[in-house]
């Protein structure tokens, strides 16, 4: 054999070698994963929603309908709204009629990390032409105190909302003095009045009513920066 044709030889078998040992790694190092792409995950706020009264306790009653049916209703529909927000969650301290103790429904808020407490109330007085909404305060909360920024913001939004007679943001002796979370008592209407009655009965007035204490609540978390761009 011409020492030119060793060298073809050669060369091949180079070449050859080389096809295998890239085969081998081929089939043994597989290509590197892409890096996994992390999607950070808001932070939930959950707002406590509290349906004044309940079980044994019916609150106002007028013309055989009684306030806690309506709270209840009115706050099913507020909690359906807020669950249907991004990054927003709905805690209701009662589902159901049954009787649940002020201070328990205060925990229930607290444990489940609720940044607000609103309770749903209707009003009742014994003038039947008394009518409108209003939002209460606890009376010991200092003027500084968060709940008048909530009250405040639940207030305007209710109004806007519903077209109700604005009675405004005023103090009251509530149980709410027994937490520390910004809370108040938002009375939507009168029971006692005849023709709010019938509004605070109809389901879309609850939608409004429902509808302005949501964008109270929102309100209220964008000012604080609570939600920032989450909603």
């Amino acid at each position: 054999m011409t020492t030119r044709g060793k060298v073809l030889i050669i060369a091949i078998v180079v070449v050859i070698g080389s096809l295998a040992l890239a085969g081998v790694f081929n089939r043994h190092t597989p290509p590197a994963p892409e890096p996994e792409v992390v999607v950070p995950v808001a932070p939930v706020v959950t707002v406590a929603i509290d349906p004044g009264h309940g079980g044994r306790d019916p609150g106002g009653v007028a013309d055989d309908v009684l306030e806690k049916d309506v709270n209840l209703e009115i706050a099913n529909r507020l909690a359906e709204l807020v669950a249907a927000q991004p990054g927003l969650k709905a805690v209701l301290t009662r589902t159901s009629d049954v009787t649940v103790d002020n201070q328990l429904r205060l925990q229930l808020a607290e444990s489940a990390g609720a940044v607000l407490y609103l309770s749903v109330h209707v009003n009742s007085y014994d003038d039947p032409s008394v009518n409108g909404a209003e939002t209460l305060v606890d009376d010991t909360r200092s003027q500084d105190d968060p709940s008048w920024k909530l009250a405040e913001s639940v207030q305007n939004a209710l109004i806007s909302a519903t077209g109700a007679r604005d009675r405004g943001v005023r103090q009251q002796g509530l149980y709410l003095e027994h937490t520390k979370l910004p809370a108040v008592s938002a009375e939507v209407g009168f029971l006692t009045s005849t023709e709010e009655r019938a509004k605070l009965l109809d389901p879309s007035y609850q939608d409004k009513i429902a509808q302005g204490l949501l964008q109270g609540i929102l309100d209220y978390l964008h000012a604080a920066g609570a939600l920032k761009e989450q909603v």
